[in-house]
This record gives structure tokens, sequence and C-alpha cells, in this order.
């Protein structure tokens, strides 16, 4: 047990340090777009590759209906962590230079009504009996259509002739550099940024964030082994924050930058992502390489009811939370209510996985 939980505790931690280098390498070749594209198009897609990618290992890995309800219980609580915990954060990290954390009522009603469309396809793909072929493409083109019309809705500015030269102080110490994973340093030593250097940068950065989601993926099963726990909790509840760190981390760099649209809107667009591509991509690839038509979901047995449950409920928080965004910036009191309401959900999914 000790190992799975030093395995899970050391995977996190390299996740979130390659996340403030591949922050950097994003920011640099997204540092000619608008407030508002960058958010929940680039940072999104990028920041949610652990949600994909743990998805993948766990549908793979196990198979069928097993291995999809892990996948997916990382999908949900990510879910609920991305557009709960995530603004918060990012709010509390501002909270001495500003009181408020300020939220876009378009973006809300743009990408929420986006998001919870998502959230209900979803919901009638598992009541009728699973995520068949036709229902993962459909997943899929709702996140084609959402960045079409993102891009054609907040066009990138083109009238800016200047570039945005991003200057970052460079850790001289290599082992130091080797152990907070510095890929910045490392790779740039005392030259400037440039776009090769960042896209070596952000592969590197989906290497080693790979390595470490297999590693949480292998750690979740053998702890829901020892302590005879559901793995769609542990999943739900460990793995699901643990993947959730680079979104974590680029709202905050964001909301530190005063960026406060691209701050807030990685969060739902994080969510629309990882439920269309996080959600619908493993789905489509596994049902074509094994010749399969569908993952059928039986929700009359007491194992998928917590899968269909669960995307109920998180429809239910999105609409909940949505409301309160839209009605008032966050500021302290509704930061607690908002947490209050994130512990309330995990309570939830606990005693129905038990």
């Amino acid at each position: 047990m000790f190992v799975s939980f030093l395995i899970i505790i050391v995977s996190t931690y390299l996740i979130w340090k390659v996340s403030d280098s591949f922050s950097v390498a994003s920011n640099y070749i997204t540092r000619n777009m608008n407030e508002g594209i960058k958010g929940p198009t680039i940072n999104a897609i990028a920041s949610s590759l652990p949600e994909l990618l743990i998805s993948f290992f766990f549908l793979f890995y196990i198979g069928d209906i097993q291995g999809f309800s892990a996948g997916f219980a990382t999908i949900v609580g990510s879910s609920i962590f991305n557009i709960a915990i995530i603004p918060t954060i990012a709010f509390l990290f501002i909270y001495k230079e500003k009181k408020s954390f300020p939220t876009d009522k378009k973006i809300i009603i743009q990408d929420g009504i986006f998001l919870i469309i998502t959230e209900f396809i979803l919901i009638c793909a598992l009541y009728y009996q699973g995520i068949s072929l036709f229902f993962s493409c459909i997943l899929i083109f709702l996140y084609i259509t959402y960045v079409i019309y993102i891009f054609k809705k907040r066009n990138i500015s083109n009238n800016s002739t200047q570039t945005q030269q991003i200057n970052l102080t460079s850790n001289n110490n290599f082992f130091s550099q080797l152990v907070q994973l510095d890929l910045y340093s490392l790779i740039c030593k005392n030259n400037k940024l440039n776009t090769l250097r960042s896209i070596i940068i952000l592969l590197i950065s989906i290497v080693i964030i790979s390595i470490c989601c297999k590693q949480l993926v292998y750690a979740a099963e053998s702890l829901a082994i020892l302590l005879d726990i559901n793995l769609f909790f542990v999943t739900f509840c460990i793995i699901a924050i643990a993947s959730s760190i680079p979104d974590t981390i680029l709202s905050v760099k964001d909301a530190q930058d005063k960026k406060y649209k691209d701050a807030f809107s990685n969060a739902y667009a994080s969510n629309i992502f990882d439920i269309c591509i996080g959600v619908g991509l493993p789905v489509l690839v596994y049902l074509l390489v094994y010749d399969i038509d569908s993952i059928s979901l039986d929700i009359s047995s007491s194992f998928n009811q917590v899968i269909f449950t669960s995307s109920i409920l998180l429809l239910a928080f999105t609409i909940l939370i949505t409301i309160i965004y839209y009605l008032r910036a966050i500021n302290v009191f509704r930061a607690v209510i908002i947490i209050l309401l994130y512990i309330i959900f995990l309570l939830t999914v606990y005693f129905l996985s038990i």
C-alpha cells in the first residue's frame, strides 16, 4: 500500500513540475492569441492530456466495462475538480491583489451551454446501453464544433505586429534543474525561448506525463485492491485530482498575469475536452481495434448504476456551479460554498460506490 501511495505522490509531483515548463512553452507558442481563445482551446487540450491518457490506459489495460468505468471516473472526477476548484484556487492566488475573481457571463453562457449539452448527450449514450461508435463520433464531432465556434466567435487578432517575448530566469544549478524537472532551464540554458525549444519542451513534457499517467493507472488498481475500495472511487478522487494539476497550474498562471478570461474559460473548456475526447476517442479506438459495436452498459446492475448516476450528478453540479458563476464574481464566501459543494459531491460518489 505504501508503494502505491508513493507512486501516486511521485507521479503527481512529476506532472506538477513538468506542467510548469509545459505552461511556459504553451504560453510562448500561443503568445499572439487573443485572451479568451488560448484558454478554451490550446490550454484546455494540452492540460487535459493526462485525463485522456489515463482513460486510454485504463480501457486498454483492464478492458471493456471495468476499464471504461475507471477511465470514466477519472473524467467525471476531473470535470468536477476543474469547474469547482480550479477557478477557486486561481482566485486564492490573486486574493491579496484582487478581492474577487471576475467571471465573464458571455463565456459562462457560451461554454456552459456547450458543456451542459455535452453532458446531456453522454447521459443519453449511457442510458441507451452504453457508448457505441455512433455516440463516440457524436462526442468527437461536438468538440470539433466547439473549437470552430470559439475561433469564429473570438477571432484571433491580426493587428499586433509585435511579438511578445517571454523572459524567464534560468536556474543555473544542474542538479536543481533535474530534481525540479525544470525543462525550460535544461533545454534553453541561457538562451531565449523560441518556437523550436518550445516544441521540444512540449514533446518531452507529454512523454513524461504519459509515463506518469501509466503509473497512476497501475497504482490506482493496486490501491483499490489493497484497501478493498471500489476502483471507481479511487480514480474519481485521487487520480482525477492528480490529472487536473496541469489545468490548475495554467489557470493560476493566467490569473496571475491578469488573463482572467483564459483562467476561467480553461476550466469549462477542459471539461468539454475531457468528456468529448477523453471519453469519445478512447472508446472509438477501442471499438475499432477489437471490432465491436459498443461498450454495453446495463444500468440495472449496481456496478453500472454508479457510472450512470455519477453522470447525472455531474450535469446537476455543472448547472448549479454555472448559475453561481453567472450571478456573481467569485469572492471568499462563494469560494467556501463551492468547496463545500465539491466535498458533498465526493461524499455522495463514495457512498454510491460502496
